[in-house]
């Protein structure tokens, strides 16, 4: 095994965000009910977060976060789980809130490996602060599903 970084992280999430995107906008043209239209369409859109969290920093910071070394290799957010996934065009919306909230919890798992290891504070911030974006959007998928919005 090759020393992992954080960028490497950070592109294997940011990809797995890609293809998620990829997924609820396929979803979205096949969708038979209207409301699962609605709700994938919204999701493909709303679904890159790594972008936005390192926006906030300065290039110096970004560059000195990304060449940081991980001692322990982090294992999630599976890409062949997006395939696995894949739903029919007549989905109900409680199937399309199942699958988002199992890859919001894979990111989480994946950032929570990072965070938990030796690593400088600044690096657990950012992965801190990933975690929460995730939880946050897993709550409101939750409240969804439960509400029977769509």
């Amino acid at each position: 095994m090759g020393v992992v970084t954080v960028a490497d992280v950070l592109r294997h999430a940011e990809d797995f965000e890609r293809k998620l995107a990829e997924f609820y906008k396929r979803l979205s043209e096949r969708a038979t009910r209207d409301g699962v239209r609605i709700l994938a369409d919204y999701m493909s859109r709303h679904r890159l977060r790594i972008a936005g969290a390192l926006d906030k920093l300065s290039p110096a910071q970004v560059r000195r976060i990304c060449c940081t070394p991980l001692r322990y290799e982090p294992h999630g957010a599976d890409i062949r789980n997006i395939a696995s996934a894949e739903l029919v065009p007549d989905a109900k919306a409680a199937e399309v809130l199942d699958a988002a909230i199992e890859f919001d919890e894979e990111l989480i798992r994946l950032y929570r490996q990072v965070a938990n290891q030796p690593v400088d504070q600044e690096v657990k911030a950012i992965f801190e602060s990933l975690i929460r974006l995730e939880e946050r959007s897993e709550i409101e998928l939750k409240k969804m599903k439960a509400m029977d919005y769509f």
